[in-house]
Formats: C-alpha cells, sequence, structure tokens
C-alpha cells in the first residue's frame, strides 16, 4: 500500500508541476475543468445521487454553470462568481462547528438537494481561482498547492508525535488541535519562502503572512467538509481512481477551500488586479 501510495503521489506531482509551468492558458483551464467535473461526478455519489444518469446530469450541469460563471469572470470581468466563496466558507466553518451524525438539516429527501448545491459552491469558485491566478503568474499555482501541501503534512506528523486533543471528534477523529498549532507554525517558514520567490515587499509582509495563515485555516475547512460529506455517505473514500490516495476530491478537498480564499486575499491586498 505504502509503494502504492508514493509511486501515484511521485505521478500526481510530476503531472501537476508540469501541467501548471507548461500547458498554456485554455489548456490549463480545460486539464482543471476536467479535474473539476471528475470531483463532481464523486460529490454527486456521495450526496446520494443515485445511478450514472442522475450523476452524469448533475456533472453535465455543474460544467455548465461553471462556464458560464467563466464568461462572467474572464471576459466581462465581473469577479461575483469567485466572491460567493469568500461568503461561503465561513457559512461552511459555522456549520461545521455544530454538525453532528445524523443532524436534522442533513436527513430527509432534500440532502442530496443540499450537498448538490453545495457542490457547485465549493467546486466552481476553486476552478475559476485557480484559472485566475495561473493567469496571472503560473507560480502562484505551485505556491498555493504547497502552502497547503505543507500545512497538511506539518499538521499530519505534528499531530501524530503530539496530538492529545481532538479537533473534530464528530467529523474526523484523527484530527487534533496540536496538529492544527503544527499546520500553522508550518505556515510561518512557507509564507517567508512565498514572500522571497514572489516578490513581496517588506511592507505588504504580514499582510501576506496573515493572508497565508487564514489560506491555511480555510483549507482546514475544506477537508473538514470533504469528511462530512463522505460520513453521511458512509464512505471511507470519495472514489477509487488513484490508487492509494482514494478519489479526486481526497486530493483537492483543502485546495478547492483555500483557492478562492487565497485569491481574493491576493485581490484586496493589491497583489493581483481584478
Amino acid at each position: 500500500m505504502l509503494r502504492q501510495r508514493v509511486i501515484t503521489a511521485v505521478l500526481l506531482a510530476a503531472g501537476l508541476v508540469a501541467g501548471v509551468l507548461w500547458l498554456p492558458g485554455v489548456a490549463f483551464a480545460a486539464a482543471m475543468l476536467g479535474v473539476i467535473l471528475l470531483g463532481a461526478w464523486e460529490w454527486g455519489r456521495l450526496c446520494g445521487l443515485q445511478g450514472r444518469a442522475r450523476r452524469g446530469l448533475y456533472v453535465t450541469a455543474l460544467g455548465a454553470v461553471a462556464l458560464g460563471c467563466a464568461q462572467s469572470v474572464f471576459v466581462q470581468g465581473l469577479i461575483w462568481p469567485v466572491a460567493l466563496a469568500v461568503l461561503w466558507w465561513p457559512l461552511v466553518v459555522a456549520g461545521l462547528t455544530v454538525y453532528h451524525p445524523g443532524h436534522p438539516l442533513l436527513q430527509g429527501p432534500r440532502r442530496p438537494l443540499l450537498f448538490a448545491l453545495a457542490g457547485g459552491l465549493t467546486l466552481i469558485p476553486a476552478w475559476l481561482a485557480l484559472v485566475w491566478l495561473h493567469q496571472v503568474q503560473p507560480l502562484l499555482v505551485l505556491y498555493l498547492i504547497l502552502l497547503t501541501a505543507g500545512a497538511d503534512t506539518a499538521a499530519y506528523f505534528t499531530g501524530r508525535r503530539f496530538g492529545r486533543t481532538r479537533l473534530a471528534p464528530e467529523i474526523s477523529p484523527g484530527k487534533t488541535r496540536e496538529g492544527l498549532l503544527g499546520a500553522v507554525l508550518g505556515t510561518l517558514p512557507l509564507a517567508l519562502l512565498g514572500m522571497w520567490a514572489l516578490g513581496v515587499t517588506p511592507r505588504l509582509g504580514v499582510y501576506f503572512v496573515l493572508l497565508c495563515l487564514v489560506t491555511v485555516l480555510v483549507s482546514v475547512a475544506g477537508d473538514l467538509f470533504e469528511s462530512v460529506l463522505k460520513r453521511e455517505a458512509g464512505a471511507k473514500d470519495s472514489g477509487t481512481l488513484l490508487p492509494g490516495h482514494g478519489g479526486v476530491l481526497d486530493r483537492i478537498d483543502s485546495l478547492t477551500a483555500a483557492a478562492p480564499i487565497f485569491l481574493a486575499g491576493l485581490i484586496w491586498g493589491g497583489f493581483v488586479a481584478r
């Protein structure tokens, strides 16, 4: 299993770096849309859309909405499809604090509809943000991935060594508050690395470090939210597409939350033009 995980991880990393650095803008957007739609297929199964026809319809509808939002963002210059995520993720965080298995809001026939809508609010802004960041500078995409992956790794090892207090026992019993602290501390050197690599001036340094911290914290919420989806579906992984790693959603759950927040912070701070 470990060998399989390592081989899959190396292949994914190599393909990701090559795609980000060498694909032109339109090709990168198309490739990322393909990843998002694979995630949407898994999301449809987890939220209770039974049968290939229903899930196919969901993926098609989500793809059509994504392309319509792209038209609004990249042709008409509107920002609201990405800005929705700035409202959406605080709502998710608030929901995570009160969630418990069997919550009345998530029972009955409304559950598939609510989770299907949540899929659109999660996946579409993430795709738009990644495409936007790539258009500005491909290095921003790689840095964001490094930031979320580095924080996740720091949280894992810190939690294994020092973890005592569970962060969200009703959602993901393996995550601890000590691990979260490790993620925050691990973000600091990555933020300093980002300042140097991206040419952030000292005057904006504190803002950039805080943005990185907020991005990492929101990425944890993305991970926990997918855990809620899997728990409600009674599934261990979102899929089986990636040997040793589960499904596509299992690999991009943190990134889907982090990307639009990171982009919004860059726009707000004046690093990226609207």
